[in-house]
């Protein structure tokens, strides 16, 4: 069995489909022991994790209930006898993830090519079943950082890392820098309002729209600052009323001049967004409207208007509630996919590469 190298396997995927680059994957099984080749296998994983088969078991009953379909779909014999549970299994314990996740990266750049000017939110989330450590120090789980398009409503790249060998941060710069020369607008929270992410994003001709929180502290305050000695340049309001709660957001930009803040590159404005409103609290046999009034504040590297400012920092939350919320609420990710016989590792690869391949799934909904 020839092993081919992980960077022949990229070039090589570089000019594929999905199916294509999925049979690039190396397969590590011993010629006498394979029944079913590692594409189809993959593919099975990948069509049944995106359809809600979350689950070794899960998959054979996808196999026995899409049989005819996936016989017609794949052009296989009718005779076919498709994995059990148990290969699924032993498929997914050999697999390494790293390389799924950027045949995957390769696959999107070439399939959903990103546009000029297009919103494309950056964030984490951790995978909750892949955790170990408790609450010591020795803690480690697995995390996907993915890129979403707000517009388009899929992810274009993501990372998969583990908390114990780097941190989030690390993984959004080099999601950054792939993302070079794409002219697009970044948004992302306050963790990565880093003078070096900032710096990674104007040097690759892109723009950015950035949380700003008391991680930033002595800029946090500058920025307060500015709001109250600076006049604004723009203004805009939007009231709403939904599920019960009532929300009026007012946004204002101020103008910054590249001298006032050297460090943060092609910063342009501070926005600041006050919310107020009423909206729900406490549990359902005690809830009560409750008044809120909140400021919020925001780096943008853009010559934009307050309203097209508030739609980008509003769009930025369709990573939560349309790809983290889905994952979780929609394709289970959260929970446990293993029995309580199985061992950690299988866990943490197993949860791993099923996340990844639902990642390509494009959630569409009405605004």
């Amino acid at each position: 069995m020839i092993v081919r190298s992980r960077s022949t396997i990229l070039q090589s995927a570089s000019t594929m489909n999905l199916i294509e680059a999925i049979k690039s994957v190396p397969d590590h099984r011993h010629p006498r022991g394979i029944r079913h080749p590692l594409w189809l296998i993959l593919m099975i994983i990948l069509l049944g994790s995106c359809t809600g088969y979350w689950g070794y078991k899960p998959l054979a009953e996808f196999t026995k209930n899409h049989r005819s379909t996936l016989i017609k779909l794949f052009n296989l014999p009718p005779d076919i006898r498709f994995p059990c549970d148990s290969t699924f299994r032993n498929i997914i314990l050999s697999l390494d993830f790293e390389v799924i996740a950027v045949l995957f990266n390769i696959w999107a750049g070439q399939t959903l090519p990103s546009q000029p000017g297009e919103l494309m939110a950056i964030d984490g989330k951790s995978i909750k079943s892949t955790s170990v450590g408790g609450n010591s120090s020795y803690q480690n789980f697995v995390s996907l950082v993915s890129v979403y398009s707000h517009n388009r409503g899929w992810v274009v790249r993501h990372k998969v890392m583990e908390n114990q060998q780097r941190s989030e941060i690390e993984a959004v710069e080099e999601l950054v820098q792939e993302l070079a020369g794409s002219q697009v607008v970044i948004t992302a929270d306050a963790l990565h309002t880093q003078k070096k992410t900032i710096q990674l994003i104007i040097d690759g001709g892109n723009d950015y729209i950035i949380t700003l929180k008391k991680n930033q502290s002595s800029l946090f305050k500058m920025a307060q600052k500015l709001v109250e000695s600076v006049g604004a340049s723009d203004s805009a309001q939007t009231s709403e009323r939904l599920h019960g709660r009532t929300t009026t957001r007012s946004t204002t930009i101020y103008p910054v001049s590249a001298q006032l803040l050297p460090a943060w590159a092609g910063v342009k404005h501070i926005i600041a967004i006050q919310r107020t409103g009423s909206r729900w609290e406490g549990k359902k046999s005690r809830r009560r409207l409750v008044d809120f009034h909140e400021t919020h504040y925001y780096l943008s590297s853009k010559d934009w208007s307050a309203s097209q400012e508030a739609s980008a920092i509003r769009g930025h939350w369709l990573i939560e509630n349309r790809l983290h919320w889905v994952k979780d609420v929609t394709l289970n990710e959260d929970n446990c996919i293993h029995f309580r016989w199985q061992c950690t590792c299988e866990l943490g690869n197993g949860q791993t590469i099923f996340t990844i391949s639902s990642s390509d799934a494009r959630y569409k909904y009405t605004s």
